[in-house]
């Protein structure tokens, strides 16, 4: 819809074609329905990628700070919260709106319901392209392709985009689910599930060397572990597994206190009333939940008393509630998947403008491309970057060719 808009307020003839039965259906799910549509705070390190540089050069053209503005001027007011930025009406909803109304006011004709089968350069003529549909065909001079990457299936991404750039000669990063769960091995997951704690996750790969981190509030569900930190550290191990390689987590219970603290604590319990359960004694640094879990994994009775708990067991408790190493099983797929790690490599996209440089006239945006954002808002930030960037660079073509034949 960007890319869409910034064309046709060059005075282009614009098209989109949509398969499902309305626009930005995706764009309807962010936020949990509301929309963080940017991040004031912008670092490199945000962006993922084979080039992560690709996507911050490209930023340097529209930035965070020039989307709360365009978007202002469409009508939303925005919202800060701590940087994350939300429209005031909390509602995707009037996002969505505002971009179908800029469509209708710059004349930008919406097809929906219409699957895109192929683009192919247009053999009768010199320049241009052939999109066919499963229910027309069309000639275009240029062709922006904004069909997402393969998360959430649902809402209709579902690797298209792959097949038509593979036809023109692009390679591909090998896509894998990012910001999603990760499902983990062993059978203990359900006696944890529906539990949140503040925590720290840690990524490994096989070698032991830190692939990522993170820290938030984290959510044990039946199947493993989720939460926004372990949907940033998901992408790593994503790739790590389709390398056949076997990354693990670990998972700090506390993260805002130290070993000693925790034993200190612990003891000091054990002291104040060691005829307690064990169980009972660890009941207010943990969720009674998780508590139980980590003495089951250090082969400790909640029932047992206190004073029976040797030294060693404390210490091998404090050691779980700190690092407790978790074999990952799997990554959540695509339908759980918030965003694509991979995609069509940058190498062959001009980053000024998010053409090819394989086929002058074919442009690339947002999550096909081999590059994925942190949660925060940075993947939307990213669509509307590359969407600015290709419309307003194919609009302009279009602009000069009409100017060159007036000459």
């Amino acid at each position: 819809m960007m890319a869409a808009i910034m064309a046709a307020r060059e005075h282009a003839h614009v098209m989109i074609l949509e398969k499902k039965n309305r626009l930005g259906k995706k764009l309807l799910a962010t936020g949990n329905g509301r929309c963080n549509f940017t991040n004031k705070v912008q670092k490199k390190e945000c962006y993922r990628g084979k080039d992560a540089n690709f996507a911050w050069n490209a930023m340097q053209h529209f930035s965070a700070e020039d989307a709360i503005e365009w978007f202002d001027q469409i009508g939303i007011l925005a919202t800060d919260k701590n940087g994350y930025m939300y429209p005031a009406a909390n509602q995707a909803t009037v996002v969505l709106h505002a971009l179908e109304n800029e469509l209708k006011r710059q004349k930008v004709e919406v097809k929906l319901e219409e699957a895109v089968l192929s683009v192919q350069k247009d053999s009768k003529r010199n320049d241009g392209f052939v999109v066919t549909t499963d229910q027309d065909s069309y000639v275009a001079k240029r062709v922006i392709v904004a069909t997402g990457g393969m998360a959430a299936p649902v809402h209709g991404s579902t690797g298209d985009g792959y097949e038509f750039a593979a036809a023109f000669g692009h390679q591909l990063v090998l896509p894998a689910s990012a910001l999603t769960s990760i499902v983990l091995e062993g059978n203990f997951m359900k006696k944890w599930s529906g539990i949140r704690i503040h925590g720290e996750v840690f990524l490994y790969d096989q070698d032991d060397e830190l692939l990522a981190k993170d820290r938030g509030e984290i959510q044990m569900v039946a199947y493993g572990i989720s939460g926004i930190p372990v949907f940033q550290v998901s992408r790593f191990a994503a790739v790590e597994l389709q390398k056949k390689r076997k990354p693990y987590l670990v998972l700090d219970s506390m993260p805002d206190y130290s070993e000693e603290w925790i034993v200190k604590q612990i003891v000091r319990r054990v002291e104040w009333n060691p005829k307690q359960s064990f169980g009972d004694l660890i009941e207010g640094l943990l969720p009674d939940k998780l508590g139980l879990v980590l003495l089951q994994q250090c082969h400790i009775d909640p029932a047992s008393k206190a004073e029976q708990c040797l030294p060693k067991k404390i210490q091998q408790l404090v050691q779980k509630i700190k690092h407790n190493v978790l074999t990952i099983k799997e990554v959540s797929g695509f339908e759980k998947a918030q965003v694509t790690a991979g995609g069509l490599a940058t190498g062959q996209v001009d980053p000024d403008t998010m053409e090819s440089k394989l086929c002058k006239g074919l442009y690339f945006t947002g999550e096909i491309l081999d590059i994925d954002g942190i949660c925060g808002g940075y993947n939307l930030q990213w669509a509307w970057t590359s969407g600015y960037l290709a419309g307003k660079a194919c609009g302009m073509r279009h602009k000069e060719r009409k100017e060159d034949k007036k000459a």
